[in-house]
């Protein structure tokens, strides 16, 4: 990261300071560039970043602190070189609007996102401890029972976020990562970079292809509008990976698009025996070059996966609740990243360390500057202190806020899961009810032709006339083919009304899902706009405090100075100093 710059620390006390002072202000040590400026920053406020966990062409991650909750969280900061092109920064931002609009158990959960005052884009999202899928499938070929509960989770994933129109775009093991913690696997699923929701703009030129060429649809191959189906058949290609160990295509990017296009795929079994046909079945389903005969949603398909599940019960079944986040041993110490609050209740008591030091430094009366530069000092730092409580409150009104937003979208959402699921059940009865219709009114055209012809061979007779056995056998053929016929029409009655009461039932289901979507999207407009509000006070407050703290180590600089002066007192202001002394904010 390039952006940040500036900031210098102390090679004798450890304190970081902003700006460029020719030495430190505290003990007169030689000031030096942090390795990296973003470590030991309060961001927003509230999260201390403690170290760099990860790099990437496009992105840095590191891990941060959240002051008022305690718990650690990821940070993502958007290259600056790619943080200049307003196109990269929206890009880089969906992700946390999709995610953010989702809030699924099985989703990375991201809480924050905003613009530093030098530029730099981040995205705050829970710290996950685990491993990618795709590390996994890289040691070899998954067991069955471990692969369908995995394609579960990630299918009730995409179940929600197709239901709130975000289609991923992107699935691939790297994308799918797996929580430690229990025994057995919990799905998290990464990186909504690439999504689309429904209504956004678009960003990009028509006909532009995103994703993984290894992971790609047909439909994106081709350039083509993108719908859930899309997600599925991605899921598909990574269902064949972890059954088999490998892809169900290979070659050069074009030729991973030429197959993808036009080759069928291989069955899993080609590859690795075991696998049953029924899997097999279901491999190729969502490999199907055509959207249409692809599983008809994530919920279709979620349902499916959860009754192979409870029909081999000896599979261990999935955990229904992630783990809770595990608590790191920092390679540094608290000490040596304190957050903004906690450098004010230091400077508090290094007021304090400084009023007793003034008999020890002249026993026989200070100089009057002396008194006069710490009564402003203690002035400085009870500003600061206002400050750090009106931030603390802000602080804690935005956790407090987006909670409670949280809880309201994972309440809706858990609603939408549970239509999603009867409408997916309804829509596969309304499948099997047409198949039997059409059954039904073929066996009554089957017999409509051979019923006339047998009525033809009943002669016409008067009344008394003895009944020869061809006019009897006549007629038994006639009955027996209008049996047929009336059977088959009262069958198509029955399967009509309940056609229309399944129909009824999709509707209604189909009206509720469409309500609760539009009161989940009023809900989080006003709540957006309510937090933006919090959050535009909180970092007012936060810029004033940041400014304040660098006007009290002007302050403190010939304070200590002039203690520092004393041999006998260097050490107790250098332990005074707490290893930091400036926000470096």
């Amino acid at each position: 990261m390039t952006r940040g710059d500036g900031v210098k620390v102390c090679e004798i006390c450890g304190a970081r300071f902003r700006g460029d002072p020719a030495a430190c202000p505290l003990d007169g040590g030689t000031l030096v560039p942090v390795p990296d400026p973003l470590v030991g920053r309060t961001l927003a406020g509230r999260y201390v970043i403690e170290e760099r966990i990860g790099v990437g062409g496009m992105a840095t991650v590191y891990r941060a602190k959240h002051e008022v909750v305690g718990r650690d969280v990821a940070i993502k900061f958007l290259s600056p070189d790619l943080a200049y092109e307003p196109t990269n920064k929206t890009r880089f931002l969906r992700e946390a609007k999709a995610a953010n609009r989702i809030n699924h158990e099985h989703i990375i959960d991201i809480t924050d996102f905003g613009e530093t005052d030098d530029g730099l884009v981040y995205l705050v999202m829970e710290h996950l401890d685990g491993v990618p899928l795709g590390e996994e499938i890289r040691r070899g070929a998954l067991p069955l029972a471990r692969t369908m509960q995995i394609v579960y989770q990630v299918s009730r994933a995409l179940a929600r976020a197709h239901e709130l129109d975000v289609v991923h775009r992107d699935i691939k093991p790297d994308n799918i990562f797996l929580l430690r913690g229990y025994d057995g696997d919990f799905v998290k699923l990464l990186d909504f970079g690439l999504a689309h929701m429904k209504g956004e703009l678009r960003v990009t030129a028509t006909g532009t292809v995103f994703g993984t060429p290894e992971y790609m649809s047909p439909e994106q191959a081709r350039g083509a509008p993108i719908t859930p189906a899309a997600d599925l058949y991605s899921l598909g290609v990574v269902f064949f990976e972890m059954l088999t160990g490998q892809l169900p295509f290979s070659g050069s990017t074009t030729d991973l698009i030429l197959k993808h296009l036009r080759e069928p795929a291989r069955a899993p079994s080609f590859h690795q025996r075991h696998v049953p046909a029924d899997i097999d079945a279901l491999v190729l389903r969502l490999l199907e070059k055509s959207a249409e005969d692809r599983p008809p949603s994530a919920h279709a398909l979620a349902e499916e996966l959860k009754a192979w599940l409870e029909r081999h019960r000896d599979s261990k079944a999935p955990p229904v609740e992630a783990p809770p986040a595990p608590r790191r041993v920092s390679k540094t110490t608290e000490r040596d990243h304190p957050s903004v609050t906690e450098l004010v209740t230091r400077w508090l008591d290094r007021v304090e360390v400084f009023r007793g030091l003034v008999p020890r430094a002249h026993p026989d009366g200070p100089p009057s500057w002396l008194l006069a530069a710490l009564a402003a000092l203690d002035a400085e730092v009870k500003r600061l202190a206002r400050l750090r409580d009106q931030l603390v409150d802000r602080i804690t009104v935005v956790t407090t806020q987006e909670d409670e937003a949280r809880e309201a979208r994972m309440r809706i959402g858990r609603a939408l899961d549970a239509l999603g699921y009867d409408l997916a059940r309804v829509e596969r009865e309304l499948a099997g009810l047409d198949g039997r219709l059409a059954e039904a009114r073929a066996r009554a055209q089957q017999v409509g032709e051979p019923l006339l012809r047998a009525w033809r061979k009943v002669p016409r007779y008067a009344t008394g006339a003895p009944l020869e056995p061809d006019v009897v056998a006549a007629l038994a053929e006639a009955g027996a083919l209008a049996r047929i016929r009336l059977e088959a029409e009262r069958a198509q009655e029955d399967l009509e009304k309940d056609r229309g009461r399944l129909e009824a039932e999709r509707d209604d289901l189909t009206f509720q899902i469409e309500q609760l979507k539009g009161r989940f999207g009023g809900m989080s407009a006003v709540r957006e706009v309510d937090l933006d509000e919090v959050k535009r006070e909180t970092s007012d407050v936060d810029k004033q405090l940041q400014a304040r703290l660098d006007a009290v180590v002007k302050e403190a600089e010939p304070i200590v100075r002039h203690f520092m002066a004393f041999p006998r007192l260097r050490d107790i202001v250098r332990g005074a100093h707490g290893g930091v002394s400036s926000s470096a904010g």
